[in-house]
């Protein structure tokens, strides 16, 4: 009879640990910096700084809503996304770096990252407006803002 309930509590063990572990890739990103605007346009501090295939994550609060991207360095390239996807952008999870690929939280596709400059639609992220300028990358504030339908 013991060695019964003690299965079941392992069992029960087992099943609430997958659960916790299943359910920690879903959760957004939890570091987003607050972009900085100087004016009306948001700066990187230098391109120099930003690591190869190590996106940054970015959040601009628009009223209530709360628009997130990233800018990202690939082979000397920098190039910035909304943190969401046309296909799972209801579910509102956006993506999850990893050393060779970013991945989408809500279907897992994983998209290397020198594809992204190339990936239209699907689990793509989409594309946010950016430009390379003076050692530093720079986007305007009214073309972060224009993705504001994106974000819930």
């Amino acid at each position: 009879m013991c060695r019964q309930k003690n299965n079941a509590v392992a069992i029960a063990l087992a099943a609430v640990a997958a659960a916790v572990i299943a359910l920690s890739g879903c959760k957004k990103q939890d570091n987003y910096i607050s972009a900085q605007f100087t004016g009306d346009t948001f700066t990187t501090s230098s391109i120099a700084s930003l690591q190869d295939k190590t996106p940054v994550f970015y959040s601009y609060a628009d009223g209530a809503r709360q628009i997130r991207f990233f800018v990202v360095k690939v082979n000397g390239r920098v190039s910035s996304y909304f943190d969401v996807c046309n296909t799972c952008k209801e579910h509102n999870r956006g993506y999850r770096a990893d050393k060779e690929f970013i991945e989408c939280r809500n279907c897992q596709i994983q998209i290397a990252y020198e594809d992204l400059n190339t990936g239209v639609g699907g689990c793509y992220p989409i594309p946010l407006q950016g430009r390379e300028e003076n050692g530093a990358y720079s986007i305007s504030r009214a073309d972060i803002a224009a993705g504001r339908q994106l974000f819930p």
